[in-house]
Formats: structure tokens, sequence, C-alpha cells
């Protein structure tokens, strides 16, 4: 299947064409990841089971990861004892990521999913079928 985005409501300003990370992994449960720093933030939707897993998942994430992982040239800015870590012992830089979504819910950030082969007004992530 193609790049799945993702189209979203915050705060009253909609949302189009996010990057979804693992779609159909994790049964719909979407988040709202925003990395700001600059003038325009970047918006991605992660499927995980909570906050702390959607940060997972990003860290991860080969096309994006670099966004939120410390550069070892960098380490030195970063004290032992105030660091934050990633799932695979990377050191994270968490100060200008915001994440969106109600714990507990079905769909902790309700979006739709968008791509090639879905409806044109997309589906739920919850009905969304993962395509190996």
């Amino acid at each position: 299947m193609s790049e799945i985005k993702a189209s979203g409501n915050l705060h009253g300003h909609e949302l189009t064409n996010i990057p979804v990370l693992n779609p159909g992994d994790w049964f719909g449960k979407t988040w709202l990841i925003e990395i700001g720093g600059s003038y325009t933030p970047l918006f991605l939707i992660v499927e995980a089971n909570s906050m702390s897993d959607a940060i997972d998942e990003l860290a991860d994430n080969e096309q994006y990861g670099h966004l939120i992982v410390v550069e070892d040239e960098y380490l030195g800015d970063y004290p032992e004892d105030s660091r934050h870590y990633g799932p695979s012992g990377q050191v994270l830089d968490l100060d200008h990521l915001m994440i969106y979504g109600q714990e507990g819910a079905a769909i902790p950030f309700p979006c739709r999913y968008h791509g090639e082969g879905l409806p044109t007004d997309g589906v739920l992530p919850t009905e969304f079928e993962h395509a190996e």
C-alpha cells in the first residue's frame, strides 16, 4: 500500500497531509506529535499504545527520528541527570515536542487516514486494514 497520510482538527485548525508513522500497527490508537522550534511546526501522526510509546516510535523511525535524537557530538550539552532516553538507548531532545491525544480513548487523537485504495473521505484509524 502507498504512504498513508492523515487529516484532523487541532484546536479549530484543519490539519491535512500529515505523515503517519506505523499505520495499522496499534489498533488505531493515534497520537498527534508536533515538533516545533521553527517558524512552521512539523506534525506527525503516530500509532502507539501511549504518549511515551509514541515518542519511542518516533525516536526509532528512520525518516523522522533524527528530529529528536541527539547527535553524539552534542551529548555534552545534555547533563547525565536530566537526559531522556529512547528505546534504543539514544539520548532524546524533547524540548520542542508536543503530543496531543487523550489517554484511554480508542482513538486518542481523532483523525482520518487517506491514501491509495482508501475511500475519498478517508477511514478512521480503527477501521484501517494494514496491508503487508
